[in-house]
């Protein structure tokens, strides 16, 4: 096949078109979004966070009645996955339906087990530090059973692993986002 030079600089232009804007294409697609999880509450009775999605009250260590919704708002967690800062690990405990952090070797205090937090079932959850801003601060990670919970308000709550309440005083500050 005998090409003119003209011909063959068609070829290469109309391929270097193709190539451009298919590469304009794929760097303008962005990379789905991961919906936030809602219906996470908080609860009076033990100042805990916990997950009202399914309905079920969880096992609450200040009530024999599980956790309670009064006062609270409609909260929503990132993924893990989600782009952004954080801390990641937090996990969701079908036992008791608290959020729980699976970061240390430890399995926690769950109220509604002996042998600790389950991440059956669970996906990984990120919490945002207050610093970042946006949300409502004063949710601190509690070191003796490993559950997150409210400190906005100073009350201790009621902990699953400790007679006197829960333990704030070795965490950060996180915030949590309204739904």
């Amino acid at each position: 096949m005998n090409l003119s030079r003209r011909r063959m600089l068609r070829i290469a232009g109309s391929s270097g078109l193709a190539v451009v804007a298919g590469s304009a294409l794929a760097i303008g697609q962005e990379s789905p979004a991961f919906a936030a999880q809602k219906n996470w509450r908080w609860c009076v009775k033990c100042q805990g966070l916990w997950f009202f999605g399914n309905s079920k009250w969880g096992a609450c260590p200040a009530s024999p009645n599980g956790h309670s919704i009064d006062g609270s708002g409609n909260y929503s967690l990132l993924s893990s996955s989600d782009g952004g800062s954080g801390q990641t690990n937090w996990r969701w405990c079908f036992k008791c339906q608290g959020l729980w952090f699976f970061g240390n070797s430890s399995w926690g205090a769950c109220p509604a087990s002996p042998n600790g937090h389950s991440i059956d079932g669970s996906g990984s959850y990120k919490i945002e530090f207050a610093s970042v801003g946006g949300g409502q601060a004063g949710w601190r990670w509690c070191w003796k059973c490993q559950g997150l919970m409210f400190f906005g308000n100073s009350k201790l709550g009621a902990c699953p692993a400790s007679s006197i309440g829960h333990g704030p005083e070795k965490s950060a500050v996180y915030q949590l986002r309204f739904a």
